[in-house]
């Protein structure tokens, strides 16, 4: 089958692992992004798309033509600023091709809104809340999907992990963009006396200057990313405040790549955990900190639960597992056109 998605080429990213799954289970795949129209920097080609209403419509009409040249049998969409001219397009021309939209991000990242505009055959969405309102209050074709690791990007290291850890000397990592809040949390932890190392990028507007002097100035990537979170004691995951009911994509990589955590509480832990919830989450930043404590000097308890953890993980929370349930999903739904569920099709999935 062939598949084209709709969304960045960098390595890393939703598409990135998206795209390699689908070739593990024997799929063409193409990934079109915007240098595919224009080839200058993506900052550049989004900020022109958000403010510049011609340029927007011109860039994703150009773009719908790149997909349609390709003539897949599936599109995923995973911009959210995709303008619906774009998918308006492809539906036109290929009418019988299923169109779906998958959004990984909290409901502060919709953009324009944009996604509720375009008439997406599915709509793929990680949080509760956001399915209930999709379904509830737009009557969208919305499904739960969870985030994920990639198991072929995101490998556990195979070195002694006592080891490693004596060798990074980190206590507690946190990594990715540090945000005002997120600051503000790591600034309460290390106020409290807890050893942080700090990875990924200072917020470029309100960084706390008490933070600079615990900033590696390094952007975790591959291998390098699974060396220093397995090598950790402890990894630290704040969720951003929007994931009503989800947790992040760092929660499933932490995991899997087989590192200890801590991070937020929210109800779908209960679902993706094989560890109690309580062992490992808080609530407040009291709870974190006494937890991150409590942890720092019990070795043998932080593998043991990390090791549930990656075994649990390896078997159910892999982008494998959810592109095979987007397949199933797209393509078993008698609803749709004829052309989505014909014999070959379905036995390419």
């Amino acid at each position: 089958m062939k598949v084209v998605i709709i969304g960045s080429k960098s390595f890393d990213t939703l598409e990135y692992h998206l795209a390699d799954s689908f070739r593990f289970l024997g799929h063409q795949v193409s990934i079109v992004d915007l240098t595919a129209v224009i080839p200058v920097k993506y900052s550049i080609n989004y900020h022109a798309i958000k403010y510049f209403k011609i340029y927007d419509e011109h860039i994703f009409q150009k773009l719908a033509k790149k997909v349609i040249d390709i003539k897949a049998d599936l599109v995923v969409g995973t911009y959210r600023f995709i303008n619906p001219i774009c998918i308006k397009a492809i539906k036109k021309e290929q009418p019988h091709t299923p169109i779906i939209q998958i959004n990984p991000d909290a409901l502060t990242t919709f953009e324009h809104q944009q996604i509720f505009a375009s008439p997406y055959d599915y709509f793929f969405t990680k949080d509760p809340y956001i399915l209930s309102f999709m379904k509830q209050k737009m009557g969208l074709n919305v499904k739960y999907l969870a985030e994920a690791f990639n198991p072929r990007v995101h490998l556990r290291p195979t070195v002694d992990r006592t080891e490693l850890e004596q060798e990074t000397n980190i206590d507690v990592l946190t990594f990715g963009h540090q945000y005002p809040y997120r600051s503000k949390i790591i600034k309460k932890l290390i106020d409290s006396g807890i050893r942080v190392t700090l990875f990924g990028k200072k917020d470029r507007r309100f960084s706390l200057p008490e933070l600079d002097k615990y900033f590696r100035n390094e952007w975790i990537l591959g291998e390098r990313k699974a060396k220093l979170l397995f090598g950790s004691k402890i990894v630290f995951n704040n969720f951003h405040y929007a994931e009503i009911e989800s947790v992040n994509c760092k929660f499933f990589e932490i995991a899997g790549i087989g590192a200890f955590q801590i991070c937020d509480y929210r109800s779908s832990v209960h679902e993706y955990s094989k560890v109690d919830p309580a062992k490992f989450t808080f609530r407040g930043i009291d709870e974190a900190i006494d937890l991150i404590k409590f942890y720092l000097d019990k070795p043998m308890l932080r593998h043991e639960m990390a090791e549930v953890q990656y075994e649990h993980f390896l078997h159910h929370h892999t982008y494998d597992h959810r592109t095979k349930s987007i397949l199933e999903t797209v393509f078993a739904d008698k609803n749709l056109s004829s052309g989505f569920d014909s014999p070959a099709m379905l036995s390419s999935v």
